[in-house]
């Protein structure tokens, strides 16, 4: 059967391919509407869909200002390489999210060699009767007072991920992030005596659910309950008005997100950022 690939005119075609499995595609679903709103500052996303049969069998949503390119949870790794080749000629890739098999394939079709973070993760969710009972009150919205402390986190969660100190660039590139994320009220902090020793995002919420990441903890603050007493007060607060919420967490943060009432699928997920 042939495959052919083109990108969608209209976005309604996407949210109803995405509409089907909305858990793992609550991202690409949110980054639709955040982008039919208007958002000040944000471009057009592209919407690229492989057809068999005029039906639609992968698609990925590709920002191409900011490098981003995100492929749908349904869909094959010919699917997504195919679509790869498609984007390869206008797309610079600077960061994807998703299944393995479909970014990998991603990766290789736009011929990404200088991949700077390759972090397998899993996706986990929950839903309001899942919950544990875990509260945090201490939890609060990061403000731009925050920043020094926040940073030094960040940098601090950065380094673990990498491996290495961060290069110039990168560290630029994380204050600009960081600074956006606060200004967008997207973090959460937990500080004791002064000292902030977590941080959370939140980098979508709409009224399909709400997605964590980057939950760290510093070290000398482990082993204390903070990381797992704060993602339950975090969780129950957005299904106060949700009706789900997902977490993208590396393998060491399992215990703490089923400890709080997360489960998680058999799937595991890569986020690749490129060197630039």
């Amino acid at each position: 059967m042939s495959l052919r690939v083109e990108q969608l005119g209209s976005a309604d075609a996407a949210h109803s391919f995405l509409a089907g499995e909305p858990l793992r595609n609550l991202h690409l679903l949110a980054l639709l509407e955040e982008r039919a709103r208007g958002s000040p500052g944000d471009g057009p996303v592209e919407v690229h869909a492989a057809f068999a049969a005029d039906q639609i069998t992968a698609l990925v949503l590709v920002d191409p200002e900011r490098g981003l390119v995100l492929p749908s949870a349904k869909g094959s790794s010919s699917d997504f390489f195919a679509i790869g080749e498609h984007l390869a000629s206008r797309v610079h890739l600077r960061r994807s999210v998703g299944e393995k098999a479909a970014v990998e394939a991603l990766v290789k079709a736009l011929g990404k060699t200088a991949i700077r973070i390759s972090q397998l993760h899993r996706l986990y969710w929950v839903s309001p009767d899942q919950l544990g009972p875990y509260l945090q009150p201490g939890l609060r919205l990061a403000t731009e007072g925050d920043l020094p402390q926040l940073l030094a986190l960040a940098e601090r969660a950065l380094t673990e991920t990498l491996g290495s100190a961060p290069t110039g660039p990168e560290l630029s590139a994380l204050e600009r992030q960081t600074l956006e994320s606060v200004r967008l009220q997207r973090s959460r902090v937990l500080e004791i005596e002064g000292q902030l020793v977590l941080k959370v995002e939140v980098p979508f919420r709409f009224s399909l659910g709400a997605g964590l990441e980057g939950l760290y903890t510093a070290p000398e603050y482990r082993r204390r309950g903070c990381a797992m007493l704060a993602l339950g007060h975090l969780s129950r607060q957005l299904l106060a008005s949700l009706p789900r919420v997902t977490l993208r967490a590396a393998d060491a943060l399992a215990a703490v997100a089923r400890k709080v009432g997360y489960q998680s699928g058999p799937g595991v997920q890569l986020l690749v950022t490129d060197r630039e």
